[in-house]
């Protein structure tokens, strides 16, 4: 039998209970019109505060939403988890303290089932601590991009980063490739992959995705754990795009050098970050239109130093 359910939301929420009325009423909102077309996948992992009962409440009236208690404290495990419970076409996935535009998902909706793409991406709207200005939802306003397109465009990480929140994946490409068991990072690591498989891609100028950059973010609180599950996930993300991609990537890899030094400890993490930056050919990534002009002060500075 196949399934009438377009989108799979999947919500994922670990002590959130200081923001999860107003993640679970903008959810709520957003699905206007086409609560028939939408299910929505919840699970709480190892909470300890009040998001269980949150949760449990808010699917308790709405049929179309199902609630799972998990222990994993690990996202990319809670992420397989929730993937495997979606039924719908596409699935999309909203983090326990962020939010979506109200009506955006109807239009989405049709959309999807008008066009049938692999991938729908946006760049997410970030809302930074005290920002009074309120975002609306604009409408949907997409344009076809081949996939070399779309991987520059990620690569470049300008207008599409790596993050899974707020963009629409066909179902079977997530069933296909699980998130690795990461604490950290699990997106970066898989969201090459999924760019590689898809072939029918669309960009949307504006994502019905409220992103809020909290201070306390596990983004904000890097360590030299954090930092090498950046580095594995850059590795495999070298693995799957390839010297096509050399010079861009070798943008991501002398960022982590230039930010994150004092961080990585590991002489197999150096070895392997600097021995990725200087696989770039001097006079390519020097002439490359496609790198910003401060890496490649960069790329010869490093160059300079490690010959």
């Amino acid at each position: 039998m196949v399934s009438d359910i377009v989108i799979s939301v999947l919500l994922t929420a670990h002590n959130c209970e200081k923001f999860l009325s107003a993640t679970l009423a903008s959810l709520k909102d957003a699905c206007n019109g086409v609560q028939n077309s939408i299910e929505i996948i919840l699970i709480n992992d190892a909470s300890t505060d009040n998001t269980q009962k949150m949760l449990h409440d808010f699917a308790a009236t709405r049929p179309y939403a199902k609630t799972f208690d998990v222990a994993f404290r690990n996202i990319g495990k809670v992420r397989n988890y929730g993937v495997s419970k979606c039924k719908g076409k596409y699935i999309t996935m909203l983090d326990g303290d962020d939010q979506l535009l109200k009506n955006s998902l109807s239009e989405v909706t049709h959309f999807l089932q008008k066009e049938n793409p692999d991938l729908l991406v946006a760049p997410l709207n970030e809302v930074f601590p005290h920002q009074n200005r309120t975002k609306t939802w604009g409408g949907l306003h997409t344009q076809k991009l081949t996939q070399h397109q779309i991987i520059e465009k990620f690569l470049i990480h300008k207008d599409l980063q790596a993050h899974f929140i707020g963009q629409f994946i066909r179902a079977d490409l997530l069933n296909d490739k699980p998130f690795p068991e990461f604490t950290c990072y699990e997106d970066a690591y898989l969201f090459p992959s999924i760019l590689k498989d898809s072939k029918n891609i669309f960009f949307a100028n504006q994502s019905p995705y409220l992103y809020f950059k909290r201070e306390k973010s596990l983004s904000n609180k890097l360590d030299e754990h954090k930092i090498s599950l950046l580095i594995k996930a850059t590795q495999r993300m070298d693995e799957v795009l390839g010297d096509k991609y050399r010079n861009l990537l070798t943008c991501h890899w002398i960022n982590i050098a230039h930010k994150f030094n004092g961080l990585i400890h590991n002489e197999h993490d150096k070895h392997l970050v600097y021995s990725a930056i200087l696989k770039a050919s001097l006079l390519s990534f020097t002439l490359d239109s496609t790198v910003r002009t401060s890496f490649k002060k960069k790329f010869l500075k490093l160059k300079l130093k490690r010959l």
